[in-house]
């Protein structure tokens, strides 16, 4: 029989650049073209009505055929798996592929159970693509209790018995390996025409600092800070102190009033420095990506926490990718990434020094700023070719019939 060279890539992503999930399907599809398999994405549509059919949601984008299912909406869209699930079904067995690759679920996690179940009765590899450990946030007892146990069941149940798992970081690594035998770790990645050379500023006396994102997981009022998923509050402490530092940050992703809703006890500082600190609300990935080559510095600080260490920031890998160092904490796998002064700094959070670490950051040159962003843009870092060999390794890996 001949081997099918088709892999079916399923999940909760807006394909192809719609979320930083469709960016990263999209960037492992390319490694995937390049090894001769055909990649099918079958993601999810704000935009669909609940009703709509699989099949006539076909588009070829980017070199890549996908579908799309209807984002769920209320209670009884997350519970509609076995509808969404006989959609994917029926394509899954006109496709036939040799693998199958779930990332996260359309819909609660008993549809990766069923799909999981169908795949080795058709002797189709299943692999889990795992990005995170998300910790569940404070809220209605019934959201905690339900989401809990959906997350734990994909993550450990169903994740754990899978031929391969495709994980973002290293932690998540060391804790599959022990379950699953075929375990590879791709970051972040991206096909690089998406990014453009950095602007280079001929003076950078007004220091322009950037973050982009939402950082709480959801919306509450005065949410305790160990369930910021970025801490963005720490940020803007730190640096409403650099008074003597001339600095615009722009923080793109959330409202000014939305931000005060979780955080009112900021209001005042915000309130001062709203020449320096601007909250600009959603933009969409192109402006991102533009706006992020215009700033001098990306600004990205988190706990170390189990939720932080089993992801890897999708901020930094793209601020990386436009040409623009980051000033980062510890998490996750950076260490391993980020070289100090030449794609960002590595600052400790607990560090009485950090006021000073900062201002001393903030008062490179020019030159000095102007050559980390070309060294970042020209390390081509989070290229997706350099993850090209050991995907090969982990495909030959699978058992495909």
């Amino acid at each position: 029989m001949t081997e099918r060279k088709t892999i079916v890539y399923i999940g909760n992503f807006f394909f192809p650049n719609g979320n930083a999930s469709g960016s990263r399907v999209y960037g492992n599809g390319c490694i995937f073209r390049d090894l001769g398999y055909n990649t099918v994405f079958i993601g999810l549509d704000n935009n669909l009505e609940q009703n709509s059919v699989l099949k006539s949601t076909y588009k070829y984008t980017e070199n890549f055929v996908n579908y799309r299912l209807p984002y769920p909406k209320g209670v009884m869209g997350w519970l509609d798996y076995k509808r969404r699930f006989l959609e994917v079904k029926e394509m899954l067995e006109e496709i036939n592929p040799s693998i199958v690759i779930l990332y996260g679920s359309p819909t609660i996690s008993i549809f990766a159970k069923l799909l999981k179940t169908f795949c080795k009765l058709n002797n189709i590899s299943f692999v889990m693509d795992v990005v995170d450990w998300l910790v569940i946030p404070k809220g209605n007892i019934i959201f905690r209790i339900v989401k809990y146990f959906d997350v734990n069941y994909l993550k450990r149940y169903i994740a754990n018995d899978a031929d391969g798992i495709i994980s973002i970081s290293s932690y998540l690594k060391r804790y599959y390996i022990k379950k699953v035998n075929n375990v590879t770790v791709i970051p972040p990645i991206s096909e690089y025409k998406y990014f453009k050379k950095p602007n280079i500023n001929e003076n950078n006396n007004i220091k322009k600092l950037i973050y982009i994102g939402n950082p709480f997981p959801y919306i509450q009022k005065n949410l305790k800070s160990k369930y910021f998923k970025d801490r963005l509050d720490l940020a803007i402490d730190f640096f409403s102190i650099l008074l003597d530092v001339e600095f615009v940050f722009n923080i793109y992703g959330i409202t000014l009033a939305q931000y005060l809703f979780v955080v009112p006890k900021q209001k005042d500082i915000l309130e001062k420095l709203n020449h320096k600190i601007i909250f600009h609300g959603e933009i969409n990935n192109l402006e991102a990506k533009n706006n992020i080559s215009q700033s001098d510095f990306s600004i990205l600080f988190r706990n170390s926490n189990k939720m932080t260490n089993s992801g890897f920031p999708t901020k930094v890998s793209e601020s990386i990718s436009c040409g623009t160092p980051v000033i980062t904490n510890s998490t996750s796998d950076l260490e391993s990434y980020i070289i100090n002064g030449k794609n960002g700094f590595l600052v400790n959070l607990n560090s009485k020094s950090l006021t000073n670490q900062l201002k001393n950051i903030l008062s490179s040159t020019s030159t000095e700023i102007n050559t980390m962003k070309l060294y970042c843009f020209n390390s081509n870092l989070f290229s997706y070719t350099n993850y090209i060999k050991n995907t090969r390794e982990f495909l030959k890996n699978l058992k495909i019939k």
